[in-house]
Parts: C-alpha cells; structure tokens; sequence
C-alpha cells in the first residue's frame, strides 16, 4: 500500500468496513458454497441435487455482489485497492465467476479450480483484515464512533503541500479554521468555533468538529468542485492535445477562459450556496463574507488540486428534528460519493493565477464577471503574500 492518504484512523475504519460488509453480504459464505458445491459436481456429474445447489449459490452470490456497489464508497475503493482487495471486493465479482463456470460447463475442473482458487485467496485476505483489527486493538489503535446525530470532518494534509515546514503547515491549519468559520458565520450569521478532535501526524490529518449546518455546506461546495473537476479535466486535455498538434492561437485560449469561467461559477455557486440563507444584522458585514468566501473556496479548490482531501463524517439519529436528520442523511450521501482527483502534473485550475496567502490574484479574462479577482482579506504583514 503506497499510504499517501491512508491514516491509521481511515486503516482502522477501512478494515473494519470491509468484516462487516463481508458478514452483512455474506460473500465468503456464498463463495465457500460455491467452491464445495463445485468439489461435489466434479466427483458425481450426474447428481442432480448438486447441479440446483450450484444454481441457488450462484444467484445467492450474484445478489451478493451486486450490493457492492451501493456500500463502498469511491474513497473506500481506493483503500481497498491499495491494500490488495480489489478483486475480492469487485461488484463484478459475480458476473466473473459465473462466466468461469459457464465458459467450462463441459469441464467442471477447470471452473472448480477457478473458483477455488479465489475462494481461497478471498479468505486469507480477510483473515489478514481481521488480524490486522485485532493488532490494532491490542496497541491501543481502536476507533471511536461517532454519537449519533453528530458529525465532524477531516482534512488529510499531504506534505508537498507545506513542503515539510512548520511555517507553511501553520498557514494550512489557520486557513482551514479560517475556511469553516467563514462558512459557518454565512449560514448561521455568527461565527462558531472550530474545535480540533484529534491530530495524527504520520501523514498530517485533523479531525475537527464544527456546527452541523457549515459541515453540510462545506460537504455540499466539495462535491460541487469534484463534480465540476470532470469537466475541468476534459477540457484541459483537449488544450493539451491541441497545443500537441500545434494549433495554438484563438482555440486554446478560449479552451483556458473556459477552465476559468467553470471555476469562477462553481465559487459563485458555492458562495450563494452559503449566504442564501444569511440572517446577520450588518449589510456591510455580508458583503465582506462574501469576498472572504470567494477566496476561501478559490484556495480550497486549489488545494484540492494539489492533493489535499477532505472527509466527512455523520451519524444520523432517528429522533432528531426533521432538519437536523435532513443535513445529516446530507452529509452522509455525500460522503459516500465524493471521489477526490489524483495530482496532475501541471495545475490544471491554477493557469494564468496563483494562489497567495492572504489574497488571490487571477489574470486578465474576457469575461467582466471573472476577469479581475483581487481578495482584499487583511493579513498580518509577516504572512502575506508568501505563496501557499
């Protein structure tokens, strides 16, 4: 496992994801029937109790299977992968075995083998998950669950980002701080604190804990990005290609406003997105958190690209205020499907800009709306504006 993103808390919750899964699904059970009800057809061909016992495990394996999809999510995926499981938690896991059996109808040895060997390597593989829990366990590695009807989120820090300097990892901490208060004061109208839950340093990750309504709405503008990520991606690789070809002029300028202007409507969206609601007392006060907003979304997109991932968490609660269960069950879909881009070699967002601590210059664009971005936000004469 390369552990780029992997925290012991996300090994931990991983693992144990992937024995509950399993036990809920009953996939190894079913693939165990498979395997000896396959052992039986190759040593009496003829039975027929045996040939409707394969076909009920088949169907029972398949359902099975198919439940991957919906349960694991995009960030679950990559762990798994990452650790070896991937083809043991495949939703197409049963479509595969069933075309081994019916590829060697005539040949029940060869499908045997087949589904022998992947049962087999299937078990040693979830033993090792449940060895390594107990490991875990015994070094005091136990993960804590949330209560229900709360939520928190984490923000996993990659070091290129701060290139290994306490200085630079200090700026990244203030301005996640800086990021949820500003986003809780928009929906709330008062700033809230943000407390910090846990610290791991192996690969710098905080857990932090902030009013539910800023984590729905922080939740809610990062799937606007990654979804907006994918358009991003295709229209720099047709630029790409074109300046490939040698056709660089009008095209692949427009191609670069195009980059721009996807990103200037994401912030845009994401900003109303927190202000719509905005109950505070001061106009003047609104307009200076919606520049603020603009450039913490700006540099949080910009982070992203870079590497920095951000997970959230919730557990619902039957009893609680409808409003209060409708943002948990939010953040808790989202979670599900957030799926955080790998690092490009060259910034795909960050062309014809750069982002500054303390503000965020852009190049001139055809566009009035997106054509001049200059945040305003005051720093500290020693922290501005080195680059983040």
């Amino acid at each position: 496992m390369s552990g780029e993103n992997v925290t012991v808390n996300k090994l931990r919750g991983t693992l144990a994801f992937i024995v509950t899964l399993d036990d809920q699904l009953h996939l190894q059970r079913s693939l165990e029937t498979i395997k000896d009800t396959l052992n039986n057809l190759v040593n009496n061909p003829a039975a027929p109790q045996f040939q409707g016992a394969l076909a009920s495990a088949l169907t029972e394996f398949a359902k099975a299977a198919q439940g991957l999809a919906n349960s694991i999510t995009p960030s679950q995926a990559v762990t798994i992968d990452e650790m070896g499981g991937a083809e043991f938690f495949d939703p197409l896991i049963g479509d595969k075995v069933q075309a081994s059996i019916s590829a060697n109808a005539m040949t029940p040895t060869v499908a045997r083998d087949f589904v022998q060997s992947l049962a087999n390597s299937r078990k040693a593989f979830l033993d090792m998950v449940r060895a390594t829990i107990q490991g875990l366990e015994k070094l005091n590695f136990s993960q804590v669950p949330l209560p229900a009807g709360s939520a928190d989120l984490a923000f996993i820090i990659p070091r290129a980002l701060f290139e290994g300097h306490l200085g630079e990892f200090a700026k990244e901490l203030n301005f996640i701080s800086r990021l949820i208060q500003d986003i809780a004061e928009g929906v709330t109208g008062q700033a809230e604190p943000v407390e910090l839950e846990s610290l791991s340093s192996s690969i710098p990750t905080i857990t932090v804990g902030a009013g539910l309504k800023a984590i729905e709405a922080l939740a809610a503008i990062v799937n606007k990005f990654l979804e907006a990520w994918q358009r991003i991606h295709k229209i720099r690789k047709v630029r790409d290609e074109l300046t490939e070809l040698g056709m660089e002029g009008v095209a692949v300028e427009e191609l670069t406003e195009k980059v721009n202007i996807v990103v200037e409507e994401i912030v845009e969206e994401s900003t109303e997105l927190v202000l719509v609601g905005y109950n505070g007392h001061d106009p003047g006060r609104k307009n200076e958190l919606k520049n603020a907003l603009g450039q913490d979304v700006r540099r949080l997109f910009g982070q992203i690209e870079r590497g920095l991932t951000v997970e959230f968490h919730a557990e619902p609660k039957s009893d609680a205020a409808e409003d209060e269960k409708k943002a948990l069950n939010s953040v808790v879909d989202i979670s599900r499907h957030l799926k955080f881009p790998s690092i490009p070699n060259v910034p795909l967002l960050l062309d014809g800009g750069e982002v500054l601590e303390g503000e965020i210059r852009r190049t001139t664009t055809k566009r009035t709306s997106t054509s001049k971005t200059v945040s305003t936000r005051k720093e500290s004469k020693r922290d501005s504006p080195e680059k983040a």
